[in-house]
């Protein structure tokens, strides 16, 4: 079979990232509501969401290792996403449920690491932000099929939306195998162990951060707005207005950042993020929705723009370990997200949702510096280098 040119390749492990993101949707929305029915704590439910992120932790430093059968890893990966999905409702105990959360983390890793390391390599410097802004609008927008569609299901039955769910994610397994090549180039882990990883501390910061927003701030906002008295339908429509901002952003600031700059435009997206998460306590009516999308919008852009900037800085063969270790700091900051500001509401109350938002972006902010001061030190050595010959 002749493989596909770099374009269609975009093309299909963006469709194939649709339908893993579908998966991953519906099971964070219906997952949850599923265990509640079956009488599970919520300090359990929090615990087999936090496993599925661990899966994908522990999995992804792993997945680089695997490059060689980059094809079976991604469809290897894909099963495991689509067959946990349509098993979940299926089984009625704890210790399974928690199983098939890690195991489906795993799949996750397997699944992402090498489709987007692809995404990376194949891209040219002037389009690279712009093809990660086509991927992560597929999986923004496989997210939001997923998460939208399951509840409306469950009056007529609790197993379908979880079947439709994982039998799209198998569908989607035939693009892999048509996108997807053998095998991806991969350097050794000793060639990885002499790259200045703490160089890339910025974008594996902004991984983080998006991350710790995502699992953390974005997951107690329904509270926090009926907590301010708004109504349940209203608060429905304020967060989906947060993702339509996720959606429709990715690929206009994608395209933006290739000609404005990755790292200005990662700088940009987390001062404005900074800015409205200080802010947003005292945001009312047409400010509160405006301020919802922007966040939701400069949230989104984060993780592609990291990615891309990864890609701007690492080596190509160097360039799954980059991503695995993108993906992890992204599921660390997702584990610690919940955590942190769930303890902080308990302590201050709901107020304290942005405070400590804030000062997670604040955190990534003064990377910044440090990160750019190294970036022309890092320059400055082949000048050196020339002069000297």
């Amino acid at each position: 079979m002749l493989s596909p040119g770099p374009r269609l390749t975009l093309v299909l492990i963006s469709l194939a990232s649709f339908g893993w993101a579908v998966s991953f949707g519906l099971l964070a929305s219906l997952a949850p509501l599923t265990l509640g029915q079956a009488d599970l704590s919520a300090s359990v439910i929090g615990f087999n969401t936090s496993l599925y992120y661990l899966g994908v932790a522990l999995a992804s430093p792993l997945v680089p290792f695997l490059l060689g059968r980059a094809r079976l890893t991604v469809l290897l990966g894909m099963l495991l996403d689509g067959l946990t999905t349509v098993a979940f409702p299926l089984v009625h105990d704890a210790y399974a449920w928690h199983l098939l959360r890690f195991v489906g983390g795993v799949g996750t890793a397997m699944s992402l690491i090498p489709m987007e390391t692809l995404v990376n390599a194949q891209a040219a410097p002037s389009e690279r932000a712009s093809r990660f802004g086509i991927y992560a609008f597929c999986v923004a927008l496989g997210l939001a099929v997923g998460s939208a569609s399951g509840l409306p299901l469950v009056p007529y039955s609790m197993h379908l939306p979880y079947f439709l769910a994982g039998a799209i994610t198998l569908a989607a397994m035939g693009f892999v195998a048509w996108g997807t090549p053998v095998q991806i180039a991969n350097e050794t882990s000793e060639s990885a162990g002499r790259h200045p990883w703490h160089r890339e501390s910025f974008a594996f910061a902004t991984g983080a951060v998006q991350g710790f927003l995502e699992g953390g701030t974005f997951a107690f906002l329904t509270l926090y707005l009926l907590g301010r008295g708004l109504s349940e339908s209203l608060t429905g429509l304020m967060l989906g207005t947060l993702f339509a901002g996720v959606l429709v952003a990715q690929l206009p600031m994608c395209w933006l950042a290739d000609r404005w700059g990755v790292s200005r435009s990662l700088l940009g997206c987390l001062m404005v993020l900074l800015a409205g998460t200080v802010l947003m306590p005292w945001a009312h009516g047409a400010l509160l929705w405006i301020a919802l999308f922007v966040l939701g919008a400069c949230c989104g852009a984060l993780y592609p723009l990291g990615l891309a900037l990864l890609g701007e800085r690492v080596p190509d063969g160097l360039l799954a370990r980059a991503n695995a270790y993108y993906l992890t700091a992204n599921c660390l900051g997702s584990l610690a997200g919940p955590v942190v500001i769930g303890l902080a509401i308990e302590v201050l109350g709901l107020s304290a949702l942005f405070s400590v938002g804030a000062l997670a972006v604040l955190g990534a902010l003064l990377v910044a510096p440090w990160y750019r001061a190294a970036a022309h030190a890092a320059a400055a050595v082949p000048s050196a280098e020339r002069r000297a010959a």
